[in-house]
């Protein structure tokens, strides 16, 4: 009996650690996830081209700007055989994308409003009319990068290659191209910006067209080229089945590409803009047959086939003097990187020339090639601060704009990371030569004796001024030396609204929360009417002094109507420092262009603006939430249990050690043996030997 109680309380003991063992397991199970997992900034969906619903426009309790507008020959023989390598065929490039370029990007290129003085020269796009020939505008110039209009131009648009008469009028077209640009200051007034004026006139053709096509003016009719159906009914005059017959399909948005390929004609010395992925083919020369004095004889360019952005479809044949980037911004390169036929994203400002087969022929001087890096030294010419983005900065504004847009967001990041430890270095330099500068000055004081060498009464002298200089050097110089191993400690905001010169056109990274969010309707000269979002971003060393962050892109789901989001970081060009006029005062503020915003709120921040109706029920972003939640819960709930199988597991093993001790006690008595013998005598001896 006693050996069965043993084994029952060796059992119990063996579950009770069992339980132990449970309870103090299940608390290091559990995670908890702190944050929503974020997207990569670059896998950002952008917003389709549409006009959403405005947000209003009233202005919050903070200062909000009351003026919310954003504007807007003998030939070479290799001339042939350089023309041009199909993106199919053996010997053409790849089609791996270009690295410094995002992985979704935008459609088709848009137009840009353009100089508004330019515009009162020249017929507005809603003024034209054609039906009663009061101004023939297809026959007339537009702007002052239309070339030689009127004349008549011996192209023959469909056919592949020159001929000898077409390769002349492509001499004259180059010629008249390369004066052009000289000749248009004398057409200017002086009070107009010449650059901005040349550079916004590649945008005016295509403005007047779609506007024109808007009105009717201009039809626009894409071919289909699906055999005929020979049985069809209205077929009678179908020959055999191998015949075509092309039936035209209305488009329901313009296209400047299908315009070039409808009426080439219109667009013969017209200034064009495209962006697309340029891949350098083959060198060319073209020789003029006569020449005057001062006129070139001889262009060599570089010829390329220009592919969609998108799908990487070939757009367009261009033919190039030389291309620039934002590393080399005023210096032109002809060393076009053929043997590597790499596909470089560019910005194409040019004149149409031919229809070569489907695809237009255009020639441009630069090509300027979109890389993640700003074209600071074009911002800082062309940009002046302390007030509004005004008309003349507006082409370079929505190009920045667009640059940031379709370029990596994630090497736009370590590009500004990059500047941001080059300021800091040349600071902690600037601080040691100052203290260099400061003991220099110290001793020059003591050796003239302005400074006594020590303390005389209230006077400090020499050992006391020097020991307090070395002090503040070496306390400024750690905080910087912190400030390199903790980059994201470093005042940005303070540094750019100190320094403005320092980082205009640059790219910077802010943090923090946004207050106000509003939505302009995109102008239909630009960007296709593509919404711009304009946030007001406060930082941790803001003191209360907003950035003004301008992008085409919001993350998805992002709460625009929310007084306050969290958790904001942004990573843009410093354009200027930008004028603004509240309620109460005039201010001014950082003004960032960026490609997209980051947003990473933590699970409670999400279920706190979807309880406010600031998100939808269906985001994906709220579901994301309630599954982490829901974790969360379960986890607590993991917890409880086991703690309170420890706390089971703990008065079972009281009760066990209690037993135990219990059972030895008992033992002990069994054990035990009494002696009869002994105790009887003693008995006895107590009986008889009381007293009778």
């Amino acid at each position: 009996m006693i050996d069965l109680f043993v084994r029952l309380l060796d059992r119990r003991i063996g579950i009770v650690g069992s339980l132990l063992v449970l309870g103090l397991c299940l608390p290091c199970l559990v995670t908890a996830q702190d944050r929503l997992s974020p997207r990569n900034p670059g896998d950002i969906d952008f917003p389709k081209f549409e006009r959403p619903a405005l947000s209003g426009d009233s202005p919050s309790d903070r200062a909000v700007p009351n003026d919310r507008k954003r504007p807007r020959g003998e030939r070479d023989s290799r001339l042939d055989e350089a023309l041009p390598l199909d993106p199919v065929s053996p010997g053409a490039p790849d089609d791996s994308r270009f690295p410094l370029l995002r992985d979704s990007t935008f459609d088709d290129p848009r137009a840009l409003r353009s100089d508004e003085l330019e515009r009162k020269a020249l017929p507005a796009a809603d003024d034209i009319q054609t039906d009663d020939g009061a101004f023939e505008w297809n026959q007339q110039p537009l702007s002052i990068a239309d070339i030689e209009i009127g004349r008549a131009w011996p192209f023959e648009h469909g056919k592949l290659n020159l001929n000898d008469a077409e390769a002349d009028a492509y001499v004259t077209l180059l010629r008249a191209v390369v004066t052009r640009k000289f000749q248009a200051t004398s057409q200017l007034p002086e009070s107009v910006n010449v650059t901005s004026a040349w550079e916004t006139a590649f945008y005016r053709f295509e403005d007047v067209r779609r506007q024109a096509w808007q009105n009717g003016t201009v039809r626009l009719q894409r071919r289909s080229t699906e055999p005929a159906d020979p049985f069809a009914v209205g077929s009678s005059t179908v020959l055999s089945t191998t015949d075509r017959v092309f039936d035209p399909e209305e488009l329901k948005a313009y296209s400047m590409l299908v315009d070039m390929q409808v009426h080439p004609a219109e667009f013969v010395g017209r200034p064009v803009m495209i962006y697309g992925l340029f891949t350098p083919l083959a060198p060319l020369e073209l020789q003029a047959k006569e020449s005057l004095d001062g006129e070139p004889s001889q262009f060599r360019m570089q010829r390329g086939s220009l592919r969609n952005l998108t799908n990487t479809e070939t757009i367009a044949i261009v033919d190039a003097m030389s291309y620039v980037d934002a590393e080399s911004q005023s210096k032109p390169s002809t060393a076009w990187p053929v043997d590597k036929r790499v596909l470089m994203p560019v910005l194409i400002k040019g004149w149409f020339v031919k229809l070569w087969g489907q695809r237009p022929l255009l020639f441009t001087e630069v090509a300027r090639v979109l890389t993640p890096r700003p074209y600071d030294e074009f911002i800082r010419e062309q940009v002046r601060s302390k007030r509004r983005v005004s008309d003349e900065e507006s082409w370079l504004y929505h190009e920045t704009l667009r640059q940031l847009q379709v370029t990596n967001s994630d090497v736009q990041v370590a590009i500004a990371l990059k500047e941001q430890q080059n300021q800091v270095t040349e600071l902690l330099q600037e601080i040691r030569e100052k203290g260099i500068a400061d003991q220099q000055g110290l001793d020059n004081e003591v050796r003239h004796g302005t400074v006594p060498r020590v303390d005389e009464g209230s006077t400090e002298g020499f050992e006391t001024r020097r020991t307090r200089l070395s002090r503040q050097l070496e306390l400024r110089g750690r905080r910087y030396l912190d400030y390199q191993q903790h980059p994201e400690t470093y005042p940005v905001f303070v540094d750019v609204f100190q320094n403005p010169d320092r980082w205009h056109g640059r790219l910077v990274t802010l943090r923090g929360h946004v207050r106000q969010v509003t939505t302009h309707a995109g102008d239909s000269t630009f960007f296709d009417g593509q919404p711009l979002h304009e946030l007001w971003l406060f930082t941790d060393d803001s003191q209360n002094n907003p950035a003004v962050i301008v992008t085409p892109s919001l993350p998805k789901d992002f709460p625009v109507s929310a007084d306050i989001i969290n958790d904001v970081t942004v990573t843009g060009c410093f354009f200027k420092m930008y004028a603004y006029r509240s309620q109460t005062d005039n201010g001014l503020a950082p003004l960032l262009l960026a490609g997209h915003v980051s947003w990473a709120p933590t699970t409670d921040q999400v279920l706190m603006l979807a309880k406010d109706g600031h998100l939808p029920n269906r985001s994906t972003l709220l579901t994301a939430a309630r599954a982490v939640d829901s974790r969360s819960l379960s986890d607590t709930m993991v917890l409880l249990l086991g703690f309170v199988a420890l706390l089971a597991a703990m008065t079972v093993w009281g009760r066990v050690q209690r037993d135990r001790r219990e059972r030895k006690r008992l033992m002990l008595l069994v054990e035990e043996r009494p002696d009869f013998r002994h105790n009887s005598q003693i008995l006895f001896s107590e009986q008889f030997a009381a007293p009778m």
